[in-house]
């Protein structure tokens, strides 16, 4: 008996095979969806489909160690390579595209080593697209143990830079999943409302492409999924943490301004997740502004989304508002910052980024005289303090008690710089001012004709000059004008260069 000849290897070029893999993929999905709405999962019609989306799979994991197949517009990328539209698959393409569509999420991420268990698990809440959908269907998926069949709930075409290699992946706009189109969640306080979106504009001049953050939504339902109780219980991996810090690492480099906001407060979970995405912001532009590279930048963000993660293991043992703790309560409360540290200590792997997050989770509240844990010659770490001022500048504008109420960006501001200046390192105290400008976004100031405007980002030539949006004009008329009426002052320096430039070319003068 003679031996079977072996298979020549393919030497076509890697998106090449991507691309028929990303075929094959597709239709093997659409086979299990359509037999799913027919057969219960783990019938073996079912069954048989799932072998052979693990054939599908298993050729996808020869070449790499995951697949991530997502919709873009009316495209379908497998690893960021586009899956080919024929005649004889359009129609293929249109009917998964929906079925994400209608289950508003970008597509399937599939890790190696997935499991027939996971993949029937997965399905049986896939299959229920009105119970189950975005970062719900996240949410029970991590809960149904389904650690490498999840669903994508955003993409986008922009590649993380070729230093991001500890971070990986970036998200932009909120939509769909979609790369274009959304707004962001950020609702800026003080009385402001938020401002549409900006169109983007000239990096060399410096210039914000406005005051809501249009990474906000996304950080907050990537958060939402990193804190449910159930990952939590079942370990987390940094892995994840940093995809959700990458866009506001990004925004922090793209120099967007910092808009803290809140938006959608039903209960004490939602409060908990913009609070950390807020402390992130702020920190991750803190950081930049010292000059911490982009890994770095990325450990202090996910140190900063998890600084109060502890805060999960005390909540049932408070009763009462701030105000009104009773001993046990107060003493429950501070306690959460070593809970804190030994839940990230039990859920995830050690690594340097773990035990930056487990000393942030630790140290965040030392900085005060009174502050806690007290042990004594202890320091805390650089991260912790820039944590700490970032999370005590949040917390003053976004506090739920009566004491935060009418606290506008301005006035947080200030008492951080005044009667609160001393629990801090004053280069930190100048970092945040440069994050944040002495006006901060969202904040609605009076002009000196009488008009008001909203402040949409710092000017960094001049700190007493930021960006405005005209919201009232002077005579008291609701200024409503497309494209908006804003004004951005040059700093000293760049006005004189920019009159220089108009002297020696008479056509911009013009201009």
């Amino acid at each position: 008996m003679t031996e079977p000849t072996p298979l020549a290897p393919d030497l076509r070029p890697l998106d090449e095979r991507i691309r028929d893999h990303g075929t094959q993929l597709m239709l093997r999905l659409l086979s299990l969806i359509r037999i799913g709405r027919t057969y219960q999962v783990g019938n073996l019609v079912f069954r048989a489909q799932v072998d052979g989306l693990t054939r599908a799979l298993e050729a996808i994991f020869l070449e790499t160690y995951e697949a991530v197949l997502v919709a873009l517009d009316s495209d379908l990328y497998l690893n960021g390579v586009r899956v080919p539209m024929r005649n004889s698959n359009f129609r293929h393409h249109a009917a998964l595209i929906e079925e994400f569509r209608r289950r508003k999420i970008a597509g399937l991420k599939f890790d190696a080593g997935l499991e027939t268990r996971e993949i029937e698990a997965f399905f049986a809440l896939f299959m229920r697209p009105d119970e189950y959908y975005g970062s719900s269907l996240l949410e029970a998926a991590i809960a149904n143990g389904c650690d490498r069949i999840q669903p994508a709930v955003y993409a986008t075409n922009q590649a993380p830079g070729d230093d991001d290699a500890a971070i990986d992946a970036a998200f932009d706009d909120a939509g769909g999943g979609s790369y274009a189109g959304g707004g962001s969640g950020a609702v800026p306080l003080g009385g402001a409302a938020t401002p549409p979106s900006g169109e983007g504009e000239s990096a060399d001049a410096g210039a914000p492409r406005g005051a809501a953050r249009k990474t906000y939504g996304i950080a907050i339902q990537g958060t939402r999924s990193l804190l449910t109780t159930t990952a939590l219980q079942d370990g987390m991996e940094m892995r994840h943490a940093k995809r959700v810090v990458q866009p506001l690492v990004d925004g922090a480099f793209d120099s967007e301004p910092v808009v803290v906001g809140l938006s959608k407060l039903g209960h004490h979970d939602e409060y908990t997740y913009m609070h950390a995405v807020n402390v992130c912001m702020v920190a991750v532009t803190m950081g930049h502004l010292l000059g911490l590279d982009r890994r770095a930048l990325a450990d202090l963000g996910v140190a900063s989304l998890l600084h109060d993660v502890g805060k999960h293991e005390v909540a049932s043992l408070i009763r009462h508002p701030l105000e009104a703790f009773e001993p046990d309560e107060r003493a429950a409360a501070e306690s959460h910052t070593v809970m804190g540290a030994r839940l990230l200590a039990h859920s995830t792997t050690l690594n340097p980024t773990t035990l930056r997050c487990m000393r942030v989770a630790l140290e965040h509240h030392m900085t005060a005289r009174d502050g806690y844990p007290a042990i004594p010659g202890w320091i805390p770490s650089v991260l912790s303090e820039v944590v700490a001022l970032a999370d005590c500048y949040v917390s003053l504008q976004t506090h739920r008690s009566a004491r935060g109420r009418g606290v506008t960006p301005a006035d947080a501001l200030g008492m951080v710089l005044g009667p609160l200046a001393a629990r801090f390192d004053p280069a930190l105290l100048a970092a945040l001012v440069r994050s944040v400008g002495l006006y901060p976004p969202g904040q609605m100031v009076m002009l000196d004709d009488g008009g008001i405007a909203l402040v949409l980002a710092p000017n960094p030539d001049d700190l007493a000059r930021p960006h405005l949006r005209l919201m009232v004009d002077s005579l008291g008329e609701r200024v409503v004008a497309d494209p908006p009426v804003e004004f951005r002052p040059l700093g000293p320096d760049r006005g004189i260069r920019r009159a220089l430039k108009a002297a020696e070319y008479p056509e911009v003068r013009a201009a």
